[in-house]
């Protein structure tokens, strides 16, 4: 059983250092944002006119921490590159539910864990090594007794009313 589990931990953390690298790219000179948008200010970090009509659908990843777990939402366009964005505060639905095994063996859904409506204000909110993140404090969630994994839920709304959803189905429900 521990050995299944730390699979499962290194699988998920392949995932998401995958996910992370798998929209970089390497160029040489100057560099524009993915997204099409405009500085109020040169060099200012909060920005106007973002085209979020270039977001085709999200990625979404959970890491435990010291206290409870940080989630991760990434905008993609059609090239799977993150669209840089500021200055808007887009509403997020969090849904985290505990997992179980039914009687063949496939893993579903068992007890709801956390739920939140909340907002992401900035694309490093999707990049760990930015320092951006959701935080949900282990104290706001309720991990049933026993439950170590579980599947995080995620909808993001953007200005012009799409909503795209994911789901990261290696979630830990217990600090590391």
């Amino acid at each position: 059983m521990k050995s299944t589990i730390r699979v499962g931990i290194l699988l998920a953390f392949i995932v998401i250092i995958f996910t992370i690298f798998s929209g970089c790219t390497t160029t040489s000179g100057p560099t524009q944002p993915i997204s099409n948008q405009a500085s109020s200010t040169p060099g200012s970090s909060t920005q106007t006119n973002v085209d979020f009509s270039m977001v085709t659908h999200v990625n979404v990843s959970t890491i435990a921490g010291h206290d409870g777990i940080t989630v991760h939402l990434n905008l993609l366009d059609q090239k799977n590159q993150t669209v840089i964005w500021s200055g808007v505060k887009l509403p997020v639905d969090i849904d985290i539910w505990s997992t179980r095994f039914d009687s063949n063996r496939q893993q579903i859904k068992d007890s709801l864990v956390f739920r939140k409506i909340g907002a992401s204000s900035e694309w490093r909110e999707g990049n760990a090594f930015m320092g951006g993140e959701i935080q949900i404090p282990s104290s706001e969630m309720r991990v049933p007794t026993g439950a170590t994994n579980g599947w995080t839920y995620v909808t993001v709304h953007i200005p012009d009313g799409k909503t795209f959803s994911v789901t990261d189905e290696y979630t830990p429900l217990n600090p590391s």
